[in-house]
C-alpha cells in the first residue's frame, strides 16, 4: 500500500511540475527565513550559558538618583560596592571588581593601543570559568605588576614564543609580568576581554588605596552567590546596605542610589547602560524578528493548504474513481498525508541548503558572527524532523480530509461543488496572512522612517570632513607643548581649517558625570548631576556650535580654566528661566569654584534616540581623550599620512589610531539599521508567500466559476466587467485585513518607537501606502487567473465539466 500511495504522488507530481514547485517553493522559502532567523534568537540568547554556576552570577548594577529622578545608570558601580557585600553577607562566596586598563601595550618594538584590557581582582576566575591554559587561576591576579592575557593576545606579542614569566611594558612606564594565559572569549561573551592587569597594580599606583568609596563610580562587579541564595530576596536587602553605609550623605545631597543584581546570562539582551564592555543586543528585537519568523512559517503552511484545496476539483474524480474501486476514507487520508509529508521533507531539504549558503550573508547582515553552529546541534536536526511532521500535519490534514470527504456519486456525474464552510475557512486563512503580512510592511517603513529622520535631522553640530585621532597614552611632562608642536604642525597644510582637543567628541557618551555641581546661591540639597566635557578654546568654533549667550573660550583670556559654559539643558536644570540670566553667575564643582562665560544652544551629543543632556563644558589648553581635524577630505590619502607622519615625529611610541566622525557617530544607529534590514527583507518575503496563498485561492475561485464566466460573456459582459466582479470578493478580504491590521500595526510600532527620544509621528499615511500597496499586489496576482478564464473562448467555458 505504501509503495501504492508513492506511486500516487510521483505520478501527481509529474503531472503538476509548475504546481509542484510552486507549492514546494512557497513552503521552502518560509522555512528557510523561519530558520535563518531561528539561528540568530537562539545566537542571541545564548550570550554567556556557556559559563559554569551561571545562575549564580551577577553583575551589581547600579541607578544613581538625584532629587527622586534617574540622572544615571552605570553598568559599574561604586568602588566600595564588591568588598561591602562579601563583607556583610554570608550568601556571596565571591567578587570581583573590574577598571578600565587604558592600556598602550608594547614588547619590543611591538606596541598597540588595546581597548579590552581591564583590572581585575583575584577571584575573577573563580566566578568566571574561562579556561586557563597556562598559569595559575588562583594566584595569577593576587599580586601587584601581574597580567594575564587571552591566547590571541599572547601570540600578537610574542609570536611562538612562550610569554609566561616574560615582560610587557603598559603607557611606556609599568612593566607587568605575564602569569597567565586563558582561552579566547566566545562570541557569545557580553564581555570583551583580551588582557587584564591584577588589581593590586591599581590600588598600588593610587597609595594602596583599598578602594573602599561609595563615590566613586565606574568599577565593574560581579558576585557569586552561594547556590541555596535567593536572588531576589537577597536583592532586597541592598537598601539596608545603602542606608548604612552612605544614608546621611546621599540624603545631605538629595540624592539616591539603587542597586541591581542582573544575572550574567539576561546582560546581552536587556542592557545598554555607561560602562558596558560591548554593545549589546536588544530582547524587544529578538522579540519581534521571533514573531516573523513564527508568522512567515504560518504563512506558508497556510499557502499549502490553499494550494492544496485549490487543486481539489481537478483531483475530485480521482477520489471518486478509487473510492468507487473500494478505497475507504482513511486510506485516502494516509495517502494525501504522505503526500503532505513528502512535499514538506522535499521543502526542509532545499531549505537546509539555501540556509547553509546565505548563513554567511546572515552573518554579514544581522552583525553576529552565526557560523554553523546550529547544524552541528542534535536538537536542531530533532527539530528539523519535527517540522517536518508537524508541517505535514498542519498543512495537510485539512487538504487530506476535504478531499477524502467527495462523494463518488455526485463527482463523477460532474455535480461537485465546495462547501461555503470550506470556502469561509480559506478565505478566513487569506485574510489572517495579509493581516500579518500589512503588520509587517507597516513596520518596515515605519523603521525605515525611523532611521532616516534620525540620520537627517539636524544634530546642532557640524561631523562632516572630521578625522578623530586617539590622543597619546605615552606621555610625560612636556605633553602640553608637544600637543601644540603638533597642532601647529598640522594646521601649516591648507587643507585643514581646525585642530581641537576634548575629552569627548560628538557620538559618544560623555565618560565624566559629576554630581553635586550647584550655583553658589543654592543649598547643597539642591545639586545636581552633570555630564561634564573638557575641550580646549577651538572646540566650539570647530565643530560648529552655536552660543546662545555670552562667549566661547578664548586661549588668551587669564584663568580660563576658572570658567565654564553650559548647554541650554544645564542652564535649565540649574534654575535659571533664560540663558542670559546664567552670565557670570558662579558655580561650585568639587570644591572649586567656576563662572559660567557663555550658554551654549543644546546639540545631540549622542543619538537622537536620546533626550539633551544637561552639559557643563570646562576649559583646557591640551585635554586628554581625542583630537579633532577639520580638514578638506578631497585628497584624504594624501593628508592622512601627512597627519601621520607628523604624528609619529611628535609623539613616537604611540599608535596612529584615528576614525571619521560621522561614521562612528552613525555607529549609535548600527543595530536599529540592522534591525530594519533584517525586518524589511522578512516581511517582502512574507508578503511574496502570502501572494502565493492568493494565487491559489483565485486559481480555485476562478475554476468553481468558469461557466458562470462563459455565461456572461455569452450575455455580452466586457472582460473588463468580468474583472471587476470577480475582484471584488478579494476586495472585501483586503478591506477586512486592513481594518484588523491597522490598530495592531499602530499598537506594535507606538510600542517600538517609545525607545527614542526624538520621534516621528504614526501620520495615517504611514497605514494607507502599505494598505494600498499590499491591494494592488493582490488584485494583480487575483487577476492572472481571472484574466484568463475571461478570455477564453466561451464555447470552452460552456463545456467545462
Amino acid at each position: 500500500m505504501l509503495k501504492n500511495y508513492l506511486t500516487s504522488v510521483f505520478r501527481y507530481v509529474s503531472k503538476n511540475k509548475a504546481f509542484t514547485f510552486i507549492n514546494v517553493s512557497g513552503l521552502a522559502i518560509g522555512m528557510v527565513a523561519c530558520m535563518l532567523i531561528v539561528q540568530f534568537v537562539i545566537h542571541e540568547f545564548s550570550y554567556d550559558t556557556f559559563l559554569d554556576h551561571k545562575d549564580q552570577i551577577f553583575r551589581v548594577q547600579l541607578d544613581r538618583y538625584n532629587k527622586g529622578e534617574i540622572s544615571t545608570r552605570w553598568a559599574s558601580g561604586c568602588a566600595g560596592i564588591g568588598p561591602d557585600l562579601k563583607a556583610e553577607f554570608p550568601e556571596v562566596k565571591y567578587y570581583t571588581r573590574m577598571r578600565w586598563g587604558n592600556a598602550m601595550l608594547s614588547h619590543g618594538d611591538v606596541f598597540f593601543k588595546e581597548d579590552n584590557v581591564k583590572f581585575a581582582t583575584e577571584d575573577f576566575f573563580k566566578i568566571f570559568s574561562i579556561k586557563m591554559l597556562q598559569g595559575d587561576r588562583e594566584t595569577a591576579l593576587k599580586e601587584p605588576y601581574k597580567m594575564v592575557m587571552s591566547q590571541s593576545l599572547a601570540r600578537k606579542y610574542f609570536g611562538d614564543e612562550n610569554p609566561m614569566g616574560k615582560m610587557i611594558r603598559n603607557n611606556g612606564k609599568t612593566d607587568y609580568e605575564i602569569t597567565g594565559i586563558f582561552e579566547d572569549l566566545p562570541a557569545n561573551s557580553h564581555m570583551a576581554i583580551d588582557g587584564l592587569f591584577s588589581f593590586a597594580t591599581y590600588q598600588a599606583m593610587n597609595n594602596n588605596d583599598p578602594m573602599s568609596t561609595w563615590m566613586w563610580d565606574g568599577f565593574t562587579t560581579y558576585i557569586m552567590l552561594d547556590e541555596k541564595a535567593d536572588p531576589k530576596t537577597f536583592e532586597s536587602k541592598l537598601p539596608a546596605l545603602v542606608e548604612k553605609k552612605v544614608g546621611k550623605e546621599l540624603k545631605d545631597g538629595n540624592e539616591g542610589m539603587v542597586f541591581h543584581l542582573q544575572p550574567v546570562s539576561s546582560i546581552h539582551l536587556d542592557s545598554d547602560f555607561i560602562g558596558e564592555f560591548k554593545a549589546n543586543g536588544n530582547r524587544q528585537s529578538v522579540y519581534f524578528l521571533s514573531v516573523v519568523a513564527i508568522l512567515i512559517l504560518f504563512i506558508a503552511w497556510i499557502n499549502y493548504i490553499n494550494l492544496s484545496t485549490a487543486k481539489a476539483i481537478e483531483r475530485a474524480r480521482e477520489v471518486g474513481v478509487r473510492k468507487v474501486m473500494g478505497s475507504f476514507r482513511s486510506q485516502l487520508v494516509q495517502q494525501f498525508m504522505l503526500e503532505a509529508l513528502v512535499l514538506n521533507a522535499a521543502a526542509v531539504g532545499i531549505a537546509v541548503a539555501f540556509v547553509l549558503l546565505l548563513t554567511p550573508w546572515f552573518s554579514e547582515l544581522t552583525g553576529r558572527p552565526l557560523g554553523y553552529t546550529l547544524f552541528r546541534q542534535s536538537e536542531f536536526w530533532f527539530g528539523m524532523g519535527g517540522l517536518i511532521v508537524m508541517g505535514a500535519l498542519l498543512s495537510g490534514l485539512y487538504p487530506a480530509f476535504v478531499l477524502s470527504s467527495y462523494k463518488p456519486v455526485e463527482v463523477l456525474k460532474g455535480r461537485f461543488k465546495n462547501t461555503s464552510r470550506g470556502v469561509y475557512f480559506r478565505k478566513g486563512m487569506v485574510i489572517t496572512q495579509f493581516v500579518a503580512s500589512i503588520t509587517l510592511i507597516v513596520g518596515t517603513f515605519t523603521v525605515y522612517r525611523q532611521l532616516r529622520y534620525m540620520q537627517e535631522q539636524k544634530l546642532g553640530v557640524n561631523i562632516d570632513q572630521t578625522l578623530v585621532v586617539n590622543s597619546p597614552s605615552v606621555t610625560d611632562s612636556t605633553y602640553q607643548q608637544k600637543f601644540q608642536v603638533f597642532k601647529q604642525s598640522l594646521l601649516q597644510y591648507p587643507e585643514v581649517s581646525f585642530v581641537t582637543a576634548s575629552t569627548s567628541v560628538p557620538g559618544s557618551r560623555p565618560g565624566w558625570n559629576a554630581g553635586g555641581i550647584r550655583r553658589l546661591s543654592q543649598r547643597e540639597d539642591e545639586a545636581n548631576q552633570y555630564r561634564v566635557i573638557m575641550m580646549d578654546h577651538d572646540f566650539i568654533k570647530a565643530y560648529g556650535l552655536e552660543i546662545v549667550s555670552g562667549r566661547p573660550f578664548s586661549g588668551d583670556v587669564v584663568n580660563e580654566n576658572e570658567s565654564v559654559i553650559l548647554n541650554e539643558s544645564a542652564v535649565r536644570l540649574m534654575g535659571f528661566s533664560k540663558p542670559e540670566e546664567a552670565l557670570n553667575d558662579h558655580i561650585f564643582f568639587w570644591g572649586d569654584t567656576f563662572k559660567i562665560v557663555g550658554v551654549l544652544k543644546d546639540y545631540h551629543q549622542e543619538s537622537l534616540k536620546k533626550a539633551f543632556d544637561p552639559l557643563v563644558f570646562r576649559y583646557d589648553k591640551s585635554p586628554g581623550g581625542s583630537y579633532s581635524i577639520k580638514f578638506n577630505t578631497t585628497h584624504v590619502k594624501t593628508s592622512m599620512a601627512n597627519f601621520e607622519e607628523q604624528w609619529k615625529a611628535v609623539f613616537p611610541g604611540n599608535p596612529f589610531i584615528s576614525f571619521f566622525l560621522d561614521d562612528h557617530y552613525n555607529q549609535q544607529y548600527k543595530s536599529d539599521q540592522q534591525f530594519g534590514r533584517i525586518f524589511g527583507i522578512f516581511s517582502t518575503l512574507a508578503i511574496f508567500i502570502a501572494c502565493l496563498g492568493l494565487f491559489g485561492l483565485s486559481s480555485l475561485t476562478a475554476i468553481q466559476r468558469t461557466k458562470e464566466i462563459g455565461v456572461r460573456k455569452v450575455l455580452g459582459a466586457s472582460i473588463s466587467g468580468i474583472l471587476a466582479l470577480m475582484s471584488r470578493d478579494y476586495l472585501w478580504l483586503m478591506a477586512i485585513a486592513i481594518t484588523l491590521a491597522v490598530p495592531l500595526a499602530w499598537w506594535t510600532m507606538h510600542t517600538w518607537l517609545l525607545n527614542f527620544a526624538q520621534r516621528i509621528d504614526l501620520s495615517w499615511w504611514i497605514f494607507a501606502i502599505p494598505s494600498a500597496t499590499v491591494v494592488l499586489i493582490a488584485l494583480l496576482t487575483v487577476s492572472i487567473h481571472t484574466l484568463k478564464a475571461a478570455r477564453t473562448n466561451p464555447v470552452k467555458s460552456l463545456r467545462y465539466e
